[in-house]
């Protein structure tokens, strides 16, 4: 319920009127709309109840822009996890295709016929 109301609070700040609308499209998906209601009429009889502040980044103030920008982080930091070991296999695979090439090389073509 706490959640709701800061986010009613945050909506009211930046001069917006809190409504079920836009306090759940900041809320997770998962959030039951009679909950919302019932924080905003919580809200409503006391808009500047005071909370903790949660740590989450929909609730501190973050701007969309910041927490995409997180969020891309995050996610480049992982895609390069996970290309980390193909790069090495390629450069694994390169140096054993050299050697079965040198090898080739070196073999008399005579032995290849017979």
């Amino acid at each position: 319920m706490d959640r709701i109301i800061l986010v009613a609070q945050q909506l009211a700040k930046e001069g917006k009127t809190p409504n079920t609308a836009l306090i759940k499209a900041r809320l997770p998906k998962n959030t039951p709309l009679p909950a919302i209601i019932q924080g905003l009429k919580l809200w409503q009889d006391n808009p500047n109840k005071e909370i903790n502040t949660p740590t989450e980044p929909a609730l501190t103030g973050a701007t969309s822009e910041q927490i995409s920008g997180s969020i891309d982080e995050i996610i480049n930091s992982k895609i390069a996890q996970a290309i980390t070991p193909l790069k090495e296999e390629i450069n694994l695979l390169k140096t054993q295709l050299e050697t079965l090439k040198n090898s080739i090389a070196i073999t008399p073509t005579e032995t290849l016929e017979e």
